[in-house]
């Protein structure tokens, strides 16, 4: 299942692009690890993450492919759209593109100015406002979604850069991070 290069892809594909390391279009849950391995997380929380995104989303991008669950809950690329969920910061839309200004509105509603960064505390509370009533679901995928963003960056300041959070967002954060992981790891 090869994307079609001639065409730009929705941001939400770009976002999980860096996981599709043979580029056939099917993220199997070793490439979401080797991928969480490869930008800096450890063993336990790539595990984590792997059970939480392919077991919650799978069926999802694969629906229209299987009556039935994936028996080895992959995830299709081309239908990530899919797994947009509620309770979520809505800065996709439901096409999976990204929606800058929607992006931007959080930022401000939740962070102190100048809004080009947001610490933990913020983050919990963007996540509180966003919830749906009756969306358990949405709150644990949200929840989880910003504390491994959190987790990821570990900033010192304990603020995490909003350009950061829009490089994840869409995707072009990821092979830079693993590339300073690996640079990182040749040093040593």
């Amino acid at each position: 299942m090869q994307s079609n290069e001639s065409q730009p892809r929705p941001a939400l594909q770009g976002h999980v692009a860096f996981f599709d390391t043979d580029n056939d279009g099917i993220i199997w849950p070793t490439d979401t690890y080797k991928g969480f391995r490869a930008i800096g997380f450890g063993i336990f929380f790539s595990i984590l993450s792997v059970v939480m995104i392919h077991s919650g989303f799978s069926y999802l991008t694969l629906r229209h492919l299987y009556v039935l669950p994936d028996p080895f809950l992959r995830l299709s690329v081309l239908n990530i759209k899919g797994a947009i969920h509620g309770s979520d910061s809505a800065s996709y839309t439901q096409d999976g593109e990204f929606d800058q200004h929607r992006f931007d509105l959080l930022f401000e509603r939740f962070t102190a100015p100048p809004h080009t960064h947001m610490s933990f505390s913020e983050g919990v509370s963007m996540v509180r406002a966003n919830r749906n009533a009756y969306d358990p679901f949405g709150w644990i995928a949200a929840i989880f979604e910003w504390s491994s963003v959190y987790i990821l960056f570990k900033p010192k300041d304990g603020r995490v850069a909003k350009d950061d959070v829009q490089g994840i967002l869409d995707g072009t954060l990821f092979p830079k991070l693993a590339a300073l992981k690996a640079g990182a790891k040749k040093d040593e």
